[in-house]
């Protein structure tokens, strides 16, 4: 419901009234600077619903007054929906003033303005179209885009859609919900806050019909979260662990199966999975079923039986059932056999948490009663099975979120045991060129201000990692190099391979000898001109991040997984530590997370696509070949994409001529 501006302060409303009655009488001249103090009169009030409600309220005076006049957002006909996100996430006061544009034209769709050529029903559709053109604002995913913006500007943005999905249906952007859904659970992320919450919008504030494509394929996901069995669906979870009690073994069974069912084609876990998990941590038949294992999980499951019902009863509960999907992938990846797999679990299972630690992962789950360590061993399950899960949430920390889940995926004894270290102490060292680096005795890292809305394994590695990176790459820094050339094979460890290349000049901000530098990228990962070979561990490599115009926003860590031709097409899937692997980085350049051959939390691009993003990248130096054969069009095209969107914010260095 929209709060009610009458919590506004007397002395913001009077200040509000004066500088609108100022701007309203200035002449001409003095339009724009009066202007600008009434925009900036209005920031604080664009940061909670009471004020855009009554910056709502009195919409009408400020349109009267010429907010408007003389912009890009005169004439409200001429406003096109797909371009408000770009505008909102501008900053400053362009950001005040699409904000202020959007409640004229709620005003407009309810009637309260009468706007000549321009009906209500136009406004509001207008406003129909710019949510379902923006999913990603109203449920923000915490791309690097999104990430880039300021704390203060995704503020108002998320405050001016609480206000405008409060005020109009959100029946039109079923169809955009169903697949932002769908999506999202094809990456199978460990932290699955931002999928249960649409799940829980659909269910409370649509009405679906089974005559309706798009409603189905939502009610299927709420079907899965609400009601995963005919019978969860029936009960409150204290009425359905009274049902497990007496329940006959037919009906176990069933339960079992369903709920299995639900998870495995979804990857969400429910307080209905923890609670039927707990009910048979006992009877090895029936975890089999209830976790849904396969040939490989029943396995590893039989050889640790009493193990896994001790892991079930300590932690698996209703605060930690997205573990349950975690525990059945890492008993199918066989990791219990491993043996400083189970026995890490065993020393954090049963440790006394730093004080600092503890209170941190509380801060990530601040509802639950349960023993931190407890948490974090749940928690461990989740990276443990779901390696391609891993994400950084609003955290600037691409390279730790990247090693979190290359660890995990062939170092998981390794993990386990900075989880241990970390956890105990508060601390973690890494060796760098002979030093030991210790993250106590850091400054801080990139990170100023932690986001809790991570897992726990995160929480209590990445302010480590981060400090530790950042230490790393001041030492590497000012060398004839690109730092991460020594940085990563120390970060990450000895599956780095020891060739480097970059084509981005730290000492210059420039661009040199590209050709070379593509076609070394050919030569050593396209399966054309390598002999088919493939990465044999990831590839941590550097992207320009580009926004969905093709503008450089930064620099990004991303890993390199495997390189396959799907369809005729090679292609490059990739882990996108910030478990939104579907950014639009240029206007026909969209990395897919489904269709194209991905696995679970994998991304793809074209390999040509993705090679003009690349400004760094390791190979082994024995893959090296004739760098002659790499097709001159193709590493035009590449290049044309690169000076085309990043490339016009450097200078770019080529030798006078190249030698191949």
């Amino acid at each position: 419901m929209t709060k009610s501006s009458k919590k506004i302060p007397k002395g913001v409303r009077s200040k509000f009234d004066e500088t609108l009655d100022t701007f309203r009488d200035a002449t001409p001249l003095l339009a724009e600077s009066h202007k600008k103090k009434l925009l900036s009169s209005l920031d604080l009030l664009t940061d909670t619903e009471e004020g855009v409600q009554f910056l709502y309220e009195n919409i009408n005076d400020l349109v009267d007054a010429g907010i408007f006049r003389d912009t890009m957002w005169d004439d409200p006909a001429r406003l096109v929906p797909s371009l408000v996100g770009g505008t909102l996430k501008a900053g400053d006061q362009t950001t005040i003033v699409e904000v202020l544009s959007e409640l004229r034209m709620l005003a407009i769709a309810n009637g309260i303005i009468k706007q000549k050529g321009f009906s209500s029903g136009k406004a509001k559709t207008f406003l129909e179209e710019a949510l379902v053109n923006n999913i990603d604002l109203i449920f923000p995913g915490g791309s690097e885009e999104d990430r880039s913006l300021d704390a203060d500007t995704r503020k108002k943005i998320k405050v001016l859609f609480n206000f405008l999905t409060d005020q109009i249906s959100v029946q039109k952007i079923k169809g955009r919900l169903a697949k932002e859904i769908e999506l999202i659970c094809a990456q199978r992320p460990v932290v699955t806050d931002r999928v249960l919450e649409i799940i829980s919008t659909v269910h409370n504030e649509m009405d679906l019909s089974s005559e309706s494509d798009d409603d189905r394929r939502l009610a299927y996901y709420v079907k899965s979260v609400v009601s995963p069995s005919e019978k969860a669906g029936e009960l409150e979870p204290g009425a359905y662990r009274s049902f497990l009690d007496q329940a006959k073994r037919k009906e176990l069974i069933h339960e079992c199966e369903q709920l299995a069912d639900t998870m495995h084609e979804t990857g969400l876990a429910t307080e209905y999975h923890a609670i039927l998990l707990n009910h048979v941590a006992n009877e090895g038949a029936l975890v089999k079923l209830a976790l849904g294992l396969d040939n490989v999980g029943i396995a590893e499951l039989d050889k640790h039986k009493k193990f896994v019902s001790e892991l079930i009863q300590s932690v698996i509960h209703s605060d930690t059932a997205r573990s349950c999907y975690g525990l059945a992938k890492l008993l199918e990846r066989s990791l219990l056999s491993h043996q400083p797999v189970k026995s890490g679990l065993q020393r954090i299972m049963g440790m006394e948490l730093h004080k600092d630690v503890a209170k941190n992962i509380r801060k990530s789950r601040q509802n639950s009663t349960l023993d931190p360590s407890h948490i974090l061993t749940a928690e461990c399950l989740g990276i443990l099975g779901q390696p391609l899960g891993v994400g950084q949430g609003w955290n600037p920390t691409c390279q730790s979120a990247r090693g979190i889940s290359l660890w995990s995926s062939h170092a998981p004894g390794k993990l386990l045991r900075m989880v241990e270290s970390a956890a105990k102490s508060n601390s973690l060292s890494m060796r760098f060129e002979g030093d030991v680096i210790k993250s106590d005795e850091q400054a801080l890292g990139l990170v100023k201000e932690l986001d809790y809305n991570l897992d726990a394994v995160s929480v209590v590695l990445v302010p480590h990692l981060d400090k530790i990176y950042n230490e790393m790459m001041r030492r590497a820094a000012n060398r004839a190099d690109d730092p991460h050339k020594w940085v990563n094979p120390a970060m990450y460890g000895h599956w780095i391979p020891t060739g480097f290349i970059s084509a981005y000049d730290y000492l210059t901000n420039s661009i040199k000898e590209y050709e070379k530098f593509i076609r070394t990228f050919y030569i050593t990962h396209h399966p054309e001109y390598n002999g088919g070979n493939d990465l044999a561990y990831p590839n941590p490599v550097g992207i320009f991040l580009t926004s969905s115009t093709g503008k450089l926003i930064g620099f990004h860590a991303v890993s390199i997984l495997r390189v396959r031709k799907v369809r005729g097409q090679v292609r490059v899937y990739i882990l996108n530590p910030n478990n939104e692997g579907r950014q639009r980085w240029q206007e026909n350049m969209r990395p897919t997370v489904a269709g194209n051959g991905e696995r679970a939390g994998e991304s793809s691009l074209p390999f040509h696509q993705f090679a003009s993003r690349l400004y760094a990248y390791h190979f082994t130096p024995s893959d090296i070949d004739d760098l002659s054969n790499v097709s001159k069009d193709e590493v035009d095209k590449v290049t044309e994409l690169a000076k085309t969107s990043w490339g016009e914010s450097y200078q770019w260095l080529e030798p006078a001529g190249f030698n191949l």
